[in-house]
């Protein structure tokens, strides 16, 4: 089932003793509906970043949500804003959960909540958001029942500081899934006049991040700024994956890619037609 309500596009599904779920529309759109109200008013302190939140108690499910996991993976850069969309597809997921499904996956734009009752196991194809096209990658997920899967990068829904293509993150939720994939994201930038980069303000008034200077324009890269890129987020994301925050993490800048997998169960990538 799709869902598209304000910012959020969603593709729920779900499967009950191998049948493919139907779900009532009326009652998904309502919750859907009453998540982001909730983001609205809350908004403002949204935009902060996550330090300067002290209390949450007050707080409504998926702004609390979004201020935890950001606190999690780096509240001084991050705002919650950062874990927006993985929330909104947990909160979902939990909401829908009470239909007794054997399988739930709700897909926010690409941020992703699964619940898998048996364990099943997900195949993930990674994609290219500059083609439109599939990557001779795919991600492959086991022995998890709750987890959440996000993907930032250059050419995404949102603005980033960093110039990688992907960044696609496996943990615990989608919401720290979200955060981590962006902060990740934003560490592969590097000092180079091979990128052209603006005050995010200047893009979008309305941004959580207005005096940060985002990417707007990547030129042809060396390798040196490449390889240099991608071990700076690769770096990051095995500190965070070390602090046991995130399961995995795969980073592709053109036409290469880094990932923390270290090819054991319960998470593998496969390479079709390659090495």
């Amino acid at each position: 089932m799709f869902i598209e309500i304000g910012p959020a596009s969603l593709v729920v599904n779900g499967e009950k003793e191998g049948v493919l779920y139907e779900f009532d529309r009326f009652k998904i759109e309502e919750k859907v509906r009453n998540i982001l109200e909730d983001i609205k008013e809350y908004l403002p302190v949204l935009k902060q970043k996550a330090y300067k939140i002290k209390n949450t108690k007050h707080m409504p499910e998926v702004p609390r949500l979004m201020v935890e996991a950001v606190k999690i993976i780096d509240e001084m850069s991050l705002t919650p804003m950062a874990a927006v969309a993985g929330s909104v597809s947990d909160a979902l997921k939990e909401y829908i959960k009470g239909e007794g499904l054997d399988i739930i996956s709700v897909n926010n734009g690409g941020d992703i909540s699964i619940f898998d009752r048996h364990s099943k196991g997900v195949k993930v194809s990674i994609g290219d958001i500059h083609t439109g096209t599939a990557t001779p990658y795919t991600l492959n997920v086991n022995g998890f029942n709750d987890y959440g899967l996000a993907t930032s990068g250059f050419g995404g829904r949102s603005l980033t500081l960093g110039f990688a293509d992907s960044v696609t993150v496996v943990a615990p939720t989608g919401a720290v899934a979200d955060a981590a994939a962006t902060l990740i994201c934003n560490n592969t930038r590097k000092d180079t006049d091979q990128v052209l980069r603006k005050k995010a303000y200047d893009i979008d008034p309305s941004t959580d991040i207005p005096d940060e200077y985002v990417t707007i324009e990547i030129n042809m890269l060396s390798e040196d700024v490449i390889n240099d890129s991608l071990e700076k987020g690769l770096q990051l994301a095995s500190r965070i994956k070390f602090n046991k925050h995130i399961y995995d993490a795969i980073i592709k800048l053109k036409d290469h890619l880094v990932t923390t997998i270290n090819g054991d169960y319960p998470i593998t990538l496969e390479v079709h037609n390659g090495n």
